[in-house]
């Protein structure tokens, strides 16, 4: 027997499963803003030196903590609220964490591609393109006070094709962030930067995609209003948690790579860098890391986001040198990197 997705029992139904759904992803962004408060932490007193795009990083995590709270109170509230304002503030910061979710990866691309004038230039037209058309659901979202179910009844959401266009849009432009990073990255994927970026690249698609996609189904199947946006607070909060993962894993692994020169075999959900040792010898790099087939230093000084001018192009030389003193005399040990053995 088929259901009457629009049957009011039936709504009432989906409208409690929503709330209790509400409460688990306020548990999930608490856990994530706990969890990963020590990086905000180092932004906020000065250890972390202050860049731009920390801003960004900044009003997705507020946009999608704003957002969870507006749907858990809309949807569990204990006397009346003022739906309207609630559901606006939802949907605001819904499209602003979704649009600052995307723009971090933006940024990232146009790091990893050197400021390439094309490739900055389409991602720039694609991200006003994900502005346009998120602009354009406001005017559609509309909620009224139930005083028998004691929640905001969702009246009217944005129509079929505007919402699958909205999710569909945001679905390509991820793919086509992901295909431009690995493309740029997966010929120098030995370099430990460019691993972070190429696994965290992988994994921000493969996570955002999936939720995406469960809201563009919801959203073109139009079962009912309240079905229309079940899943749309878990693709902000997948999104957000992702982008905000990628972001803060780059400043992580360039930390720890400017540092020491010591590779890192993956990000860190902590202040201290999990997988890299530090050289227990003297490691000398000729010219601060100038390499022998013309591969470019590692600098962080002047670009918004780190590995602005990362070259993985080119092989670096090390040199080991160990002093050793015998009965008073001094002999110096170079280790030849290429043949393995002492010179």
């Amino acid at each position: 027997m088929a259901i009457n997705w629009n049957d009011p029992t039936v709504v009432t139904r989906t409208s409690k499963i929503f709330a209790a759904f509400s409460l688990v992803l306020v548990g999930v962004v608490l856990w994530n803003i706990i969890s990963t408060l020590w990086f905000d932490w180092q932004i906020v007193t000065g250890k972390r030196k202050w860049k731009w795009p920390m801003l960004i990083y900044f009003v997705a995590r507020i946009a999608m903590i704003l957002h969870i709270f507006a749907i858990a109170i809309n949807r569990n509230a204990l006397s009346e609220v003022d739906c309207m304002a609630l559901t606006f503030m939802s949907k605001f910061c819904d499209a602003l964490g979704t649009c600052c979710s995307s723009l971090i990866l933006v940024l990232r691309t146009i790091a990893v591609w050197h400021r390439n004038k094309k490739i900055s230039a389409v991602m720039y037209l694609l991200f006003i393109g994900q502005i346009v058309m998120w602009s354009q659901s406001f005017r559609y979202s509309k909620a009224a006070w139930n005083p028998k179910r004691m929640l905001c009844d969702v009246l009217s959401t944005a129509g079929r094709g505007l919402l699958t266009s909205i999710w569909a849009y945001t679905m390509f432009f991820d793919l086509v962030i992901l295909i431009l990073c690995t493309y740029r990255l997966s010929a120098h994927r030995r370099s430990t930067l460019a691993g972070v970026l190429l696994r965290d690249g992988i994994s921000y698609f493969c996570a955002a995609f999936a939720a995406n996609l469960i809201q563009t189904i919801f959203a073109g199947l139009q079962l009912n209003p309240v079905m229309n946006i079940m899943t749309l607070p878990f693709a902000l909060v997948v999104s957000v948690i992702a982008a905000t993962s990628v972001f803060r894993n780059v400043f992580v692994a360039f930390d720890s790579f400017s540092s020491d020169g010591t590779p890192v075999s993956g990000g860190s959900n902590g202040p201290g860098v999990r997988g890299g040792t530090k050289p227990s010898a003297h490691i000398l790099f000729k010219d601060s890391m100038a390499t022998s087939r013309g591969a470019s230093a590692v600098s962080s000084s002047d670009d918004p986001i780190p590995l602005g001018q990362f070259r993985s192009a080119g092989t670096i030389t090390v040199s080991k040198v160990v002093n050793v003193e015998v009965d008073g005399q001094h002999t110096t040990y170079t280790a030849d990197p290429e043949k393995g053995h002492v010179l």
